[in-house]
């Protein structure tokens, strides 16, 4: 396993992230060398099928084959022929371990011998649930901060900057996906905040089934904002599903 072409071998421990190209090399021994005439040249005929796969065996990516039809001398008898793969790791993919599934066919003897080859995933970590939810919602300081706030407590004329996970969706045809949200804010004497609710929808169809699908939306306050606790109340649609998940979260205004 290597995180470039031509790259060093990672360790076991090595964490890839979603988005990010994996890059293998392997090779494949205990063939038959075949020649059909006394002194001919001989010849070795095999295939192979490469496959990254979740810990149920779904294919994160399309499979890689391809067969392999060379001529041997018999100095070559400790000779194995090498392959290189690669694949792109889906962006939607929760962290945990995952597999690289290889497949060698020898097409003159008719056997065949299979390997899996263990890398793990870093980035989004969540718990998979059957139905629609939100998970890891936070409040941020910066629409990019990696880290949540320890208190959500922002300052009249502040950004309240906020992401989640929805997870436990259905999905439809060629694993697609339809979300909506509703995020309504309510001041601190209870009466609404926005105008209108802020509403947006998350839909696509992807190779591999989505574990999660994140989502983020920003609340622009005013310098004369009262100061106090308010509420965000979001609600999750899966038009899918036909399922519904409601939240509230506090953050303060000082």
């Amino acid at each position: 396993m290597q995180d470039s072409e031509d790259a060093p071998f990672v360790p076991s421990d090595y964490q890839f992230l979603p988005g990010e190209f994996v890059y293998s090399t392997f090779k494949i021994a205990g063939f038959t060398v075949k020649s059909e005439d006394r002194g001919a040249v001989e010849r070795i005929s095999l295939g192979y099928e490469v496959t990254p796969q979740d810990s149920k065996g779904i294919a994160l990516a399309s499979p890689t084959s391809g067969t392999i039809e060379v001529e041997v001398n018999p100095e070559d008898k400790n000779w194995m022929p090498m392959r290189r793969c690669s694949f792109l790791i889906p962006s939607y993919v929760a962290a945990g371990e995952f597999r690289i599934h290889v497949v060698a066919k020898d097409l003159f003897s008719g056997t065949e011998a299979a390997k899996d080859v263990p890398f793990r995933i870093g980035g989004t970590v969540v718990q998979l649930v059957d139905k629609v939810a939100v998970q890891n919602f936070r409040f941020l300081r910066q629409e990019n901060d990696r880290h949540a706030l320890d208190v959500a407590a922002y300052r009249p004329g502040d950004t309240v900057h906020i992401s989640f996970e929805v997870i436990g969706y259905k999905l439809g045809p060629q694993n697609q996906y339809r979300l909506a949200y509703t995020v309504t804010v309510l001041r601190p004497d209870g009466k609404p905040f926005l105008p209108q609710p802020q509403t947006g929808e998350l839909a696509a169809s992807t190779f591999y089934p989505a574990q999660f699908v994140p989502a983020n939306f920003n609340l622009t306050t005013s310098g004369d904002s009262a100061r106090g606790e308010y509420i965000i109340l979001l609600t999750i649609r899966d038009l899918i599903g036909n399922q519904f998940y409601q939240m509230r979260e506090p953050f303060s205004l000082e």
